[in-house]
């Protein structure tokens, strides 16, 4: 729904065919015509608090539910119809109780759990997303899939004309094999794979944006490098990915990844301190480990000042999600 409704809007949305291929509710026109005249203007959440009771019904019947492709496709003066399934579906709900919700919590609990934090974090998430552990796992999995092509699709070279930056991260590959580079293939790595993934970004391709596009690269650029460079199992690094994600989610409630609201910084160094908790765990960190480090890492790099050059998300952005990446491995040691 567009932001500043109207009531002319919203009939037209749930009268288009374009919109619905299947019958609304036979509540839906007196919905529409019991909203207030003056409610042309609300910001649309203010219209959805105002009139739950009566939107509840078209919320959950039509907009949540998958469009029939093929009736869409159908119709006149349609040329085509794609539908896209959600990557993380949450099924949470308004009562919702989770175990924690900032480190103090996790703290408290994990004296009574004593499982590591990766396993924590599932447990979080499977309780917030009302499912099991083993699923948020095999999502965890895939997710970490989409991060390792973009850096395989990084170093095989990108191309994007409106960007300032070109390809560069074959060029530390190959640095690496001739060895013109210190020889730190820690480092090197997870230069290289934080280069990757913020070149496909910059060309448009596709990445996880952990915790934002802009900061895509630190996080799972870090994590894949120390994995790789460390010859540890995959699933290793989903684990730490995993108790990367649970930092986020402290992040999320108490603060903010928004650069608009704190600085572009917000974003890398809460990148830094969810890789810091992953690269401490994978070196075999304790709870209460992970979580210092984390807390070191967002105390060295967040609110640094940034001042994007030609307003792209470019310089000097990969060389902050660079450092991101080395004061995690730091803090983490």
């Amino acid at each position: 729904l567009p932001v500043g409704i109207r009531k002319t809007a919203a009939r037209r949305l749930v009268s288009s065919p374009a919109v619905y291929a299947t019958p609304l509710p036979a509540a839906v026109p007196e919905i529409i015509a019991r909203l207030p005249a003056e409610s042309g203007n609300l910001p649309v959440h203010v219209l959805i608090n105002r009139q739950l009771a009566l939107f509840q019904h078209l919320f959950q019947t039509q907009i949540v539910q998958r469009p029939h492709s093929a009736r869409l496709r159908a119709l006149p003066g349609v040329t085509g119809c794609t539908a896209l399934d959600p990557i993380l579906p949450t099924r949470s709900w308004g009562g919702c109780s989770v175990p924690f919700s900032n480190a103090a919590g996790l703290l408290e609990y994990a004296k009574q759990d004593g499982r590591p934090l990766w396993e924590l974090a599932a447990r979080y998430e499977s309780v917030r997303g009302n499912t099991t552990e083993e699923d948020i796992f095999n999502k965890m999995d895939r997710l970490v899939g989409i991060m390792e092509k973009a850096v395989e699709d990084g170093l095989a070279g990108t191309e994007y004309a409106d960007r300032i930056l070109g390809p560069q991260a074959h060029l530390i590959d190959a640095g690496q094999r001739n060895r013109t580079l210190l020889p730190n293939d820690l480092f090197n790595n997870v230069t290289k794979y934080i280069t990757a993934i913020m070149e496909v970004k910059s060309a448009m391709g596709v990445i996880v944006a952990a915790p934002t596009a802009g900061s895509c690269g630190g996080l799972p650029g870090t994590l894949i490098g120390v994995g790789r460079t460390l010859g540890l199992p995959r699933e290793e690094i989903v684990k730490a990915m995993l108790a990367a994600g649970l930092i986020g989610v402290f992040i999320a409630e108490s603060a903010t990844f928004a650069a608009e609201v704190a600085g572009c910084q917000v974003e890398c160094g809460a990148g830094s301190g969810m890789a810091a908790a992953g690269v401490a765990l994978m070196l075999g960190g304790t709870v209460a480990q992970c979580l210092d480090a984390a807390s070191m890492a967002l105390q060295n790099i967040t609110g640094l000042a940034c001042d994007p050059v030609a307003n792209r998300v470019e310089v000097p952005c990969l060389g902050k999600n660079i450092m991101c990446g080395f004061n995690a491995v730091a803090c983490a040691n």
